[in-house]
């Protein structure tokens, strides 16, 4: 009878055991929440003054005028999607750099790429691995607002960071 007593009481310490490791689990999900333990949700995907959504989120990072270098107003989200890539180092990412219409077909493939390379080198400085960073220039084949404009213009010299699930 002793031992049996034993025995469930083991038993019960294990399962108490697993359900308190359960509600310290997080698991990511699509809408930029984390579940936390049984249900409860808390915020992964803070926001600044200016809305803009922060890791795990694909984000979009745009550039001035012929430049490839990250505006200081985009510092902080790109360290936040750093920190979730440390954190995750299963996770990956695809740098998609592009280019508005304007010049030839060469010299805006290889200013996406520059786009793409100033991301991933603050990737890299918070600490992400190279394996976890790929990186594509599309020049100007892929815009994402149509008109000769720098409404326009402004929308497509952009780098579009998409996270790869597989």
């Amino acid at each position: 009878m002793k031992t049996f007593k034993l025995i469930m009481i083991v038993v019960m310490s294990f399962g108490i055991g697993a359900l308190t490791a359960c509600s310290h689990f997080k698991s990511a999900k699509k809408d930029g929440t984390q579940t936390a333990g049984l249900g409860e949700q808390e915020s992964f995907a803070e926001e600044s003054s200016t809305n803009r959504l922060k890791a795990p989120y694909n984000q979009t990072y745009h550039f001035d005028f012929d430049k490839y270098e990250v505006g200081q107003e985009d510092v902080a989200s790109i360290n936040a999607q750093a920190d979730y890539l440390v954190a995750h180092r299963v996770g990956k990412v695809r740098l998609e750099g592009n280019a508005d219409d304007r010049g030839s077909r060469e010299y805006n493939i290889a200013l996406g790429w520059k786009r793409a390379k100033a991301v991933a080198a603050i990737l890299r400085q918070q600490g992400v691995n190279e394996p976890q960073i790929a990186m594509v220039s599309y020049g100007k084949e892929k815009p994402v607002a149509s008109g000769h404009d720098e409404g326009a213009f402004s929308q497509n010299r952009r780098v579009d960071l998409i996270y790869e699930i597989k």
